[in-house]
């Protein structure tokens, strides 16, 4: 589980590298389970909400299915944990197997 200790840490390193977290970024959130059905009800539950569904795929040797969603947004410390929270409780409520993380990364901009 991802604490706060850990979100504090990650915005530490990210200032340091030069990252601008007063900016929106291209924030990716994972949940996995055993079967497909689960992850594509609760992507299109999220996508309702305004999230982005990048991919759903299975990952191998462990056959687990992984749902990768994207949103284009500004987090704090606390909004970005209650974020995670918010997710591990929905995962919990869906009987997702896990909800798995998130990432980020620079918008991209097109010319």
């Amino acid at each position: 589980m991802i604490t706060k200790e850990d979100i504090e840490q990650l915005f530490e390193k990210m200032r340091k590298a030069g990252w601008n977290m007063e900016q929106e970024l291209a924030w990716g959130y994972f949940f996995k389970h055993e079967s497909i059905e689960p992850l594509k009800k609760i992507a299109d539950e999220l996508e309702r909400q305004g999230y982005e569904v990048i991919d759903i795929n299975q990952s191998y040797p462990d056959e687990m299915y992984w749902l990768q969603l994207e949103k284009i947004e500004q987090h704090s410390i606390n909004t970005l944990d209650k974020r995670n929270q918010t997710f591990y409780q929905l995962a919990k409520q869906k009987n997702i197997h896990a909800y798995d993380g998130m990432d980020v990364s620079p918008i991209d901009i097109d010319f």
